[in-house]
C-alpha cells in the first residue's frame, strides 16, 4: 500500500513543479546614428533551447568605459521592440570616442544581463 502512495505522491509534486526558466541567447550589434556617438543598438533575443524569439521583454541599454568607471553619465536607454519578432532597438548617447561595455538588462519573462564591447573611433 505505501509504494503505490509514494509513486502518487512523486507524480503529483513532479507535474506541480514550476516551468524552467529560459536560457536566453542575446545578440547585440550597435551601429553610428547621426554621428560616431550616438549608436543605435539592436539585441536579438532568442530561447537557447527552441531558437524561438523571446517577445514581451524590457530591455535596458547602459554603458560605461571600463577605463574610466563611473566617470561618465550616460542616461540609460530602453530598447523598443523591433517589427522583426524578439528583436528591441535603442539609441546610446556616448560621451566620448574610445572602448564602452553596454550592459544589456533584460527582464520580463527572462530576466539577464548580458554585455558587448563597444569600440569608437
Amino acid at each position: 500500500m505505501r509504494l503505490p502512495a509514494a509513486l502518487l505522491l512523486a507524480t503529483l509534486t513532479s507535474s506541480c513543479a514550476p516551468p524552467e526558466p529560459l536560457a536566453v541567447e542575446a545578440r547585440v550589434s550597435c551601429v553610428s546614428e547621426t554621428h560616431a556617438l550616438r549608436q543605435l543598438c539592436t539585441v536579438a533575443l532568442s530561447d537557447r533551447k527552441t531558437g524561438r524569439p523571446v517577445e514581451g521583454a524590457t530591455v535596458t541599454l547602459h554603458a560605461d568605459m571600463p577605463s574610466m568607471p563611473l566617470a561618465h553619465s550616460v542616461r540609460p536607454a530602453t530598447a523598443r521592440p523591433g517589427a522583426a519578432a524578439g528583436t528591441y532597438h535603442g539609441t546610446l548617447e556616448l560621451e566620448m570616442t574610445g572602448r564602452w561595455v553596454v550592459a544589456v538588462r533584460i527582464s520580463g519573462p527572462v530576466n539577464d544581463q548580458i554585455t558587448h564591447a563597444l569600440d569608437l573611433k
